[in-house]
């Protein structure tokens, strides 16, 4: 017994109270049965039934307060029980009904509070995860971005890449940054005059690859590019009947438009955008998209350098002599000089004969070969005086100041003879040149008409059986 009540005076208060009651309770059974064998065995006294019988049901009724009491008392622990073990299995929204102010009730509100922790710390975990995946998902566009910038520099850093491989490449990569994305390269044709789409990707759904930005239009596009000013147009943009009229016209949902210029002329324009619902393009995103105008416009002026340069350079790599850039100057300065002096100046052009025909037949290197030799020997057999140019893939000038027309076909003839001794075989030549002359001031008094006529006099030899010399 000692021990027992050892173990109880362990239990909390109420609860260890309520457990003594109970056990006092029903351990009243066996002591009053105990002094009733006594009284009727030892002490055979007390022989009235009915007060033996009170006696029983008293102890009956009290065995009774004690079940129940200890019922009461199991009945919460084993409902709380079940409810722990259905929480224990992952039901956090499952809560502990509370009915009473003791321990028992005390222990079914920590486990809800415990329960309403560990759901909270669940959802918070959540919401990590998710915000983690937006995290590596904005790191794996940011590299992609990254990894698309690098590429387009390659391509610009490496020079000799045609502009308008530079620029699909440019705009494709701009737009495969964005969920849905679309871009196009507006530039204006021969550098000037209104702006027509010169690069695209992914246009498809969007009515803009007829759009044409004119540089004194009226329309959204148009006025970004006079101003020289970002258009933006998506979910945070303040809607008006001009945005609303060019989203319809259009078929735009989100757009951000970047005109692109150097100095004081207007390069292209640029337009990225996607076709998300609800979206907003962010401050990141717009830097994004200033990069890459940055690049392009870099790959635009860079073009137009390089060509500047070759309209500098006044001899062909291939035969050393003058190129087209050189002798139409001069001879605009030659025939200006022969106007004053009242002297003649005569113009020559020579072409060689059936040359794509021979190049497609022996290659590339062999008709560049063939090109050479038929430099110089134009080259020797021209005045001193004289200046010589390849104008054009097999195609040569021959300028003859202070020569008449009919030096200049003396002069022609002699080298059409040359050419075709040169590559004959078996007295047969395989290769002959036609040329065509002409003279100021008989067949002009410009560049425009020397040039025309000499032209004229080429085709007029070709049609007349090639390897001659027409005027």
């Amino acid at each position: 017994m000692r021990g027992i009540f050892k173990s109880l005076a362990l239990i909390p208060k109420g609860l260890r109270y309520k457990l003594m009651l109970a056990f006092s309770l029903m351990s009243i059974i066996p002591l009053l049965v105990s002094v009733y064998l006594i009284n009727l065995y030892i002490f055979p006294r007390l022989d009235n039934f009915a007060d033996v019988s009170l006696a029983v049901l008293f102890s009956v009724l009290i065995a009774l307060l004690g079940l129940i009491l200890a019922k009461k008392l199991i009945d919460p622990i084993i409902e709380i029980a079940i409810e722990a073990k259905v929480i224990a299995g992952g039901g956090y929204d499952k809560k502990i009904a509370v009915s009473s102010d003791d321990e028992i009730g005390v222990l079914g509100e920590s486990i809800n509070i415990m329960t309403q922790k560990i759901k909270s710390n669940l959802d918070e975990l959540k919401n990590y995860g998710q915000k983690t995946r937006e995290i590596n998902l904005e790191i794996h566009k940011k590299v992609l971005a990254l990894t698309n910038l690098l590429q387009v520099g390659d391509m610009i850093s490496a020079g000799s890449i045609e502009i308008d491989r530079v620029l699909e490449l440019a705009v494709q990569k701009a737009s495969a940054t964005f969920d849905n994305g679309y871009g196009i390269i507006y530039m204006p044709r021969d550098g000037e005059g209104d702006f027509y789409v010169k690069a695209s990707s992914n246009i498809e759904q969007e009515a803009l690859a007829d759009l044409v930005i004119k540089k004194r239009g009226h329309n959204l596009l148009e006025k970004a590019l006079f101003n020289r000013s970002m258009l933006i147009i998506d979910s945070g943009v303040k809607e008006s009947k001009e945005v609303e009229h060019f989203r319809s016209a259009y078929n735009v949902k989100n757009m951000v438009a970047l005109p692109l210029y150097s100095s004081n002329t207007d390069l292209a324009v640029l337009v990225i955008g996607n076709r998300e619902d609800d979206f907003k393009f962010r401050n990141e995103d717009l830097d994004l998209i200033k990069v890459f105008a940055k690049q392009i416009s870099i790959a635009i002026e860079n073009e137009v350098l390089f060509r500047k340069n070759k309209e500098l350079v006044i001899k062909d790599e291939l035969t050393g002599l003058y190129n087209k850039n050189y002798i139409l100057p001069r001879m605009e300065d030659e025939i200006r000089r022969a106007v004053f002096c009242q002297r003649p100046c005569s113009f020559m052009i020579f072409n060689i004969d059936d040359f794509k025909k021979m190049m497609e037949q022996g290659g590339e290197l062999e008709a560049e070969e063939i090109i050479k030799k038929v430099a110089k020997l134009i080259k020797d057999n021209t005045s001193p005086i004289g200046k010589i140019a390849r104008i054009g893939g097999d195609e040569f000038a021959v300028l003859l100041p202070e020569k008449n027309k009919k030096e200049a076909m003396e002069a022609a003839e002699g080298i059409r003879i040359a050419v075709e001794k040169t590559f004959s075989k078996d007295g047969k030549p395989y290769l002959t040149v036609s040329a065509g002359v002409s003279e100021n001031p008989i067949d002009g008094a410009t560049q425009d008409e020397i040039l025309k006529k000499a032209l004229e006099a080429l085709r007029q030899a070709k049609s007349s059986g090639k390897n001659r010399v027409s005027a």
